[in-house]
């Protein structure tokens, strides 16, 4: 019985470390957005400039990875949700590994978890977007003499 208790409460504890990393991701990743809110220009106009903001109070942010500028003037015009920030791979005793991601989509920010197959299926769209784009970029460009 004592051991049956003792492995409920091992599971328990382990549970709750996968709920906190997963809320806390998400929540500093919220803060980011409500940040990044300030510089949507008129129209709803994704910005630029995705350099994480300083925390006040010297709160250590966890690790993101963000959309660089020449990436976001290329996929500023693009119909679908665009991916902008993301933290690095939660890993998840219980649940299913993913990220904490940040996207933009007709004028607004959203932070949601994303596990990382969809996580992937989404960047390698952006991805194959980004090269389309390019391409159609340069066929447009004229060579010059």
């Amino acid at each position: 019985m004592l051991l049956i208790a003792t492995g409920v409460l091992v599971a328990f504890i382990l549970g709750l470390g996968d709920f906190r990393r997963q809320r806390y991701a998400l929540a500093q990743l919220r803060l980011q957005a409500n940040n990044y809110e300030r510089r949507i220009g008129a129209g709803g106009v994704m910005p630029l400039n995705f350099d994480p903001d300083v925390l006040p109070g010297g709160q250590k942010m966890i690790p993101l990875e963000s959309l660089d500028r020449q990436a976001a003037a290329m996929l500023r015009a693009a119909n679908g949700p665009i991916l902008v920030a993301q933290t690095v791979p939660i890993l998840q005793v219980f649940g299913r590994e993913g990220r904490a991601v940040m996207t933009f989509h007709k004028g607004k920010f959203a932070v949601e978890w994303m596990t990382l197959p969809s996580f992937e299926a989404l960047l390698n769209a952006q991805k194959e977007l980004m090269a389309r784009l390019a391409a159609e970029k340069a066929a447009d460009t004229p060579a010059s003499p």
